[in-house]
């Protein structure tokens, strides 16, 4: 459908100036023009299919990439978990929620589903074009983190075998270190073991897992099923 003069300066100069998500009021400062001329070119623009709403009063084009949507509505934030290992090709399951780390608090928006981490945790992320994404070495923290978003721990398991050969291992544990959870660091090295990861490494991992047990999977049910070497009920 043909645009008019003046909506296809906004489309054009939105495209320019790589907005791919914005309001009403962002129209007005950018373009100089009222608020009523804001609604119906929004209402126009609707109707001939050219933009959408994606939700707290956003707006976006409707060719934009659903992950690039979801990173503009919670600023900041790097998608994460099962989203980021599916776009790594690291498993087959696509998740009905696209999940993002971030640092400020916000409920869910549509399928948009928002972790929020610590500040000294939010790290490892990297840019890929328009996209901000969690390197494949973060992927794996922050699932270890909360393997409920990324399909629990045997759909970890199942990725780290697939992408082993590639993962960056001194970067892998420095990550893992940095993030400062011993439950986490005990996951990891259980999991590392059995991919018959470097023993030096798996030692050092080992004097830093701190005591008493915790769940290989914590949100699965207990089964006594102890690991005395990495102090874990493997209940998975």
């Amino acid at each position: 459908m043909q645009l008019s003069k003046l909506e296809n300066k906004i489309y054009e100069g939105l495209k320019k100036n790589k907005i791919p998500v914005f309001k009403s009021k962002d129209l007005c400062i950018l373009f100089n023009i009222d608020k009523i001329k804001a609604y119906n070119l929004i209402k126009s623009l609707k109707r001939k299919d050219i933009i959408k709403n994606v939700g707290k009063g956003f707006l976006a084009f409707k060719d934009v990439n659903e992950f690039i949507i979801g990173q503009n509505l919670n600023y900041p934030c790097y998608l994460s978990f099962l989203s980021a290992l599916n776009y790594y090709a690291y498993t087959d399951q696509l998740p009905k929620k696209i999940y993002y780390v971030t640092t400020k608090y916000s409920k869910e928006i549509n399928n948009f589903k928002y972790i929020t981490f610590a500040k000294n945790k939010f790290f490892g992320y990297i840019k890929f074009g328009d996209l901000i994404i969690a390197e494949k070495e973060k992927v794996f923290i922050d699932s270890l983190l909360y393997p409920k978003y990324s399909g629990g721990i045997k759909e970890i398991i199942k990725c780290f075998n697939v992408s082993i050969k590639e993962l960056d291992k001194k970067k892998l544990i420095d990550y893992a270190y940095k993030t400062k959870n011993k439950a986490l660091l005990r996951r990891l090295g259980f999991i590392l073991e059995m991919l018959k990861f470097n023993e030096n490494i798996l030692k050092k991992l080992r004097k830093n897992t701190g005591n008493g047990y915790e769940l290989l999977d914590p949100d699965l049910k207990k089964k006594n099923n102890f690991n005395k070497k990495w102090m874990l009920d493997i209940n998975c």
